[in-house]
């Protein structure tokens, strides 16, 4: 699938003269056959990738190194932003249930229905207003290795939609957990209410909570495009950005296989830890 797309992309660069008048003689990949990606663009994907480190871009640098250079800045702002998405959304998730506040639990729900209904680069174009333009307390963009300032911006705007969908989801079940006779036992038995809501009811929760992180956690690593490029951030997204827009085939095609494989095996690790908890659930 990635050689084919990334195939397709670059088999024919007429379609970008199509607003101008200029007029581009077609290549001499137009019109060739489906059926020639299985029979020559498969096979020679394979070889470059397996056998050739992914093959050279359009810049002639090793396409391996490339993704190999841009893991680590990915790797910081995944890791901030799912930080800072998981912290945010456990405790504002528990803590109306805890001080049993229905307006701070509606008024956190509106937050969250607001932060997933906006677009995410509305969201950090905010973030460049108050916390560089109006404020001037962090840096608008780029990065620097080891250093956390330059992905908080980047880090919330990708870390309020883990936020706001972890939060509907304790905010929804908690409070259906609340009213569970196992809750009703313990605070018969005198247990306080906050032993029983942040240790009883986040352990019912964790093995979802678990999945929903696993799978924030493989999209982060596949790049963000929008909220990289906006930030002028040399993450995985801002390259899979130019690849496309390059219509570089080698490197597009491993940038694809690298998002694939990757979300992949967070899905299915996810899928995994959910049935094993509920293997003990039900032994339990």
């Amino acid at each position: 699938m990635a050689s084919s797309i990334s195939t397709f992309r670059s088999i024919d660069k007429q379609f970008l003269y199509a607003d101008t008048a200029q007029v581009q003689e077609t290549s001499s990949g137009q019109g060739s056959p489906v059926w020639s990606w299985i029979s020559e663009d498969y096979p020679r994907f394979l070889r470059v990738f397996f056998f050739e480190m992914g093959g050279e871009s359009a810049a002639k640098e090793s396409v391996f190194q490339i993704i190999k250079s841009k893991l680590t800045p990915t790797l910081h702002l995944a890791l901030f932003s799912l930080l800072f998405g998981v912290s945010f959304g456990i405790f504002f998730g528990l803590i109306p249930l805890q001080i049993q506040s229905n307006r701070l639990r509606e008024f956190l729900k509106i937050i969250s229905d607001l932060i997933l209904s906006t677009p995410v680069f509305v969201i950090g174009v905010l973030l460049l207003i108050l916390f560089f333009y109006e404020w001037e307390l962090l840096p608008p963009g780029g990065y620097e290795s080891g250093n956390w300032l330059y992905v908080i911006l980047p880090g919330i705007a990708l870390g309020s939609r883990i936020f706001a969908r972890l939060y509907l989801y304790i905010s929804c079940e908690s409070e259906r957990e609340s009213l569970s006779t196992y809750t009703f036992v313990l605070r018969t038995r005198g247990y306080q209410w906050s032993f029983i809501v942040w240790n009883s009811i986040l352990r019912k929760l964790a093995p979802m909570l678990v999945v929903f992180i696993l799978l924030d956690f493989g999209s982060l690593l596949s790049g963000a495009m929008v909220v990289e490029e906006l930030f002028f951030f040399p993450g995985i997204g801002k390259t899979l950005y130019y690849a496309i827009k390059a219509m570089d085939t080698d490197l597009l095609a491993s940038l694809l296989m690298y998002s694939g494989v990757l979300f992949y095996l967070f899905n299915r690790l996810g899928f995994y830890i959910q049935r094993g908890f509920a293997g003990e659930r039900n032994e339990t």
